[in-house]
């Protein structure tokens, strides 16, 4: 489980961290970019869409590997976070199916240790430890969205 507080301080230097430097125009050429949670526990994929959201992300949700794949598939996505193991599917599953689809848009896997995902990190983009702070995530899509080239986007 994430350990994530949100708090007026964190929420405040989250906005700043998003809103300054270069902006980025996300998959559908708009400047709100979409992000993807995917996470088998609820609540902290309802904290992670809470946060994005506040610091102006849309974001889609997805608690199985199933419903995960139809809202990739049909919504410009810009980037993914995703836990290692959504239900009894592995990143190690899901991942080559995101990256035949769309492998330009970037990948995150988050989880408590690292030694358990090295499957799946053959395929994603970028390793997120679930005991990350909010400042930290948020860092870690904005580098994410940076990965993306302009030409590339769907």
């Amino acid at each position: 489980m994430p350990t994530f507080t949100a708090n007026h301080a964190s929420t405040e230097s989250a906005r700043n961290l998003v809103h300054r430097g270069v902006s980025i125009m996300n998959a559908s050429g708009h400047s709100r970019s979409v992000v993807l949670c995917i996470d088998d526990q609820a609540t902290g994929l309802e904290l992670r869409k809470l946060v994005l959201q506040k610091t102006g992300y849309r974001v889609l949700t997805a608690t199985n590997a199933r419903q995960a794949l139809k809202i990739f598939r049909e919504n410009a996505v810009d980037v993914v976070l995703m836990e290692d193991v959504v239900g009894n599917t592995g990143s190690s599953v899901l991942l080559p199916q995101m990256k035949a689809l769309k492998p330009e848009v970037p990948v995150a896997i988050y989880s408590a240790d690292r030694a358990e995902s090295l499957e799946g990190l053959r395929f994603a983009d970028m390793f997120i430890t679930k005991l990350a702070s909010i400042d930290e995530l948020l860092r870690a899509v904005r580098r994410l969205l940076l990965k993306v080239e302009p030409s590339k986007a769907v």
